[in-house]
């Protein structure tokens, strides 16, 4: 099993992210949790088809992790970036056996790290981290993670009528990650991966007015 299960949204703070969303969409997005010893903190919303939206960003109340923050926060890129308002960091994969599918990334030339174990609150999950905190082709390449058995965590999130309409990923490697959706299994007619000379990553949101509402443009 493979599909779609999140996109982070990356942001220099978490009412920096939280206000961004509310300008594009209208919604407040709820505070979610912090990541010990990961030096960050988070926002979630559900969004339709067992999906949902995590808003992340340093959790000043940590101070300086010992390792590297998630999904390449520290980089000096990231933080430049940001500096011009929150992005799509990433998004994320989930599946039931992690090691298999990372296997299949590094069949197709794509170093996804270690699965290690993350926490938030009680809830523990596996998640696929290089050691240096770097993501893969600047994000285009989805990271992966494995929850524990049951109904998926978006089944307890906030909901407020933000559904996930299309998540686009412009890449170099539109051919190469068609071919890794390929070898995974993976079908999900929101995503769409599109040729290009500059990586980026945009989500459209149907809001509960129905209108749509583009995040990380």
């Amino acid at each position: 099993m493979i599909a779609l299960d999140h996109i982070a949204l990356a942001a220099a703070t978490l009412s920096e992210g939280v206000d961004y969303v509310k300008t594009r969409t209208g919604l407040i997005v709820p505070f979610g949790g912090a990541h010990p010893g990961r030096g960050t903190h988070n926002a979630l919303t559900s969004t339709g088809g067992g999906s949902y939206l995590e808003i992340i960003a340093p959790d000043p109340e940590q101070g300086e992790p010992d390792t590297p923050r998630l999904f390449d926060l520290d980089a000096t890129t990231t933080r430049a970036a940001l500096k011009g308002g929150p992005r799509i960091q990433t998004y994320l994969l989930r599946t039931d056996d992690i090691e298999r599918d990372m296997a299949i990334f590094r069949e197709h030339g794509f170093d996804l790290g270690d699965a290690v174990t993350a926490a938030r609150g009680e809830l523990r999950w596996k998640i696929a981290l290089r050691p240096d905190g770097k993501l893969d082709a600047q994000g285009v390449v989805p990271v992966l993670l494995q929850w524990p058995e049951g109904p998926h965590v978006s089944e307890n999130m906030d909901t407020q009528g933000l559904i996930l309409h299309r998540l686009e990923i412009r890449t170099p490697l539109a051919d190469e990650l068609t071919s890794l959706y390929r070898a995974l299994g993976l079908v999900d007619d929101r995503i769409e991966v599109i040729p290009a000379a500059t990586p980026a990553i945009t989500a459209t949101y149907q809001t509960p007015n129905g209108t749509l509402a583009v995040l990380g443009d």
